[in-house]
């Protein structure tokens, strides 16, 4: 089973076992729906739960999980990652991905590795990759097609146009 982190537990929320999550998926709707089988990563061991609720409010999701019901059962999961099974996502187009198929990836210009892709970040003016490169500040590109010329998962590597001022 392969395992994507869509969000963390940024804290609980009143007394009946309610987490708030700062998600990082754009699938909420399905992810979140009741009934689905999530996992919380809690001391180096997935913790299988099951979605009871889901509720949206200023910038956080809201989660209860049909195994909790109290604040003192959740409190341990603060600061933890929330994680879905790779399998039950469901299929992109050609020219999309999710944000963890492309951490990881080396990030060239034409031939010149220049970094590889250590996050993604959602910004309100759109997606941004964020390129660590030795010695030098992490640089950040916007994931749009003006920048990013293609992205080839099978040979593990992001192309990214050459710009003046980029580097």
């Amino acid at each position: 089973m392969e395992l994507i982190r869509i969000g963390v537990v940024v804290n609980t929320q009143g007394l009946k076992g309610t987490l708030k999550i700062k998600s990082f998926t754009d699938f909420k709707s399905e992810r979140y729906q009741k009934g689905s089988a999530l996992y919380i990563l809690f001391r180096d061991e997935y913790i299988p739960v099951t979605v009871a609720s889901f509720r949206e409010q200023k910038g956080l999701d809201y989660l209860t999980f049909a195994e909790y019901n109290d604040i003192n059962q959740v409190e341990k999961y603060r600061g933890c990652d929330l994680f879905f099974d790779k399998e039950l996502a469901a299929e992109l187009p050609e020219d999309e991905f999710y944000f963890t198929e492309l951490i990881g990836l080396d990030v060239f210009v034409g031939e010149e590795l220049i970094g590889i892709c250590e996050d993604v970040r959602e910004y309100p003016q759109g997606e941004v990759i964020v390129v660590s490169r030795e010695n030098q500040s992490p640089l950040l590109i916007p994931f749009i097609k003006e920048f990013i010329e293609k992205v080839d998962k099978e040979n593990n590597k992001i192309i990214v146009i050459e710009w003046d001022g980029l580097l």
